[in-house]
């Protein structure tokens, strides 16, 4: 027996043995065809098997899986089941696309304020896109009143966390912005920054 099919053999075992960790890793096999045939029905039921045990990773692949609908029937209401519950645990990737989702009403009932509820969830938690989001809906003023320095400041903490969005639309945002504007949002973003881990 070569040894990808030795670790399959352990990863199935665990799985079958209700861990949910290895049965977020036969999933993977399964999904990405990896030391085992590509099988993207059983990637589901195993994904679900670790996601039933609020393991966040498969529930937010579950949910990628269903939203994206290339390797099973799309589901929108699946999608927007298992992102509510990866998002609820703290998942910031996952509360950055529940927020997508409310924005576009996708799966859920359309609602900005769900969707800016979520986004600043996701950023609080370092996420990049979501800063970027919740920056532009501050510079927009969807959902919420708008406001110069906040958008400067949650773009800015984007650009620190490596978002190439966040670097395109800090030349309009500065363009636009007072001087003091720009003084207080950087202070915001330090001092954000000294209080939380974005990196």
């Amino acid at each position: 027996m070569s040894k990808p099919d030795d670790e399959i053999k352990v990863v199935r075992q665990g799985a079958e043995d209700g861990y949910a960790e290895s049965q977020f890793w036969l999933a993977i096999s399964y999904h990405m065809g990896k030391g085992i045939a590509k099988d993207c029905e059983k990637a589901v039921i195993w994904y679900r098997k670790a996601a039933e045990k609020n393991h966040t990773p498969s529930q937010f692949n579950l949910a990628m899986l269903f939203y994206l609908g290339n390797d099973v029937p799309k589901d929108l209401n699946e999608t927007a089941k298992w992102m509510t519950r990866a998002a609820e645990q703290g998942e910031a990737a996952s509360q950055n696309t529940l927020a997508v989702l409310y924005y576009n009403g996708e799966g859920v009932e359309k609602s900005i304020e769900e969707a800016i509820k979520w986004w600043r969830q996701s950023a609080e938690n370092g996420n990049s896109k979501a800063q970027v989001s919740l920056g532009a809906m501050y510079y927009d003023g969807k959902g919420v009143k708008k406001d110069m320095v906040q958008a400067l400041m949650w773009n800015n903490l984007s650009v620190e966390n490596g978002s190439e969005d966040g670097k395109q639309n800090q030349d309009t945002l500065e363009k636009e912005a007072t001087p003091e504007q720009i003084t207080e949002a950087k202070k915001l973003a330090d001092e954000w920054i000294k209080n939380h881990s974005i990196r």
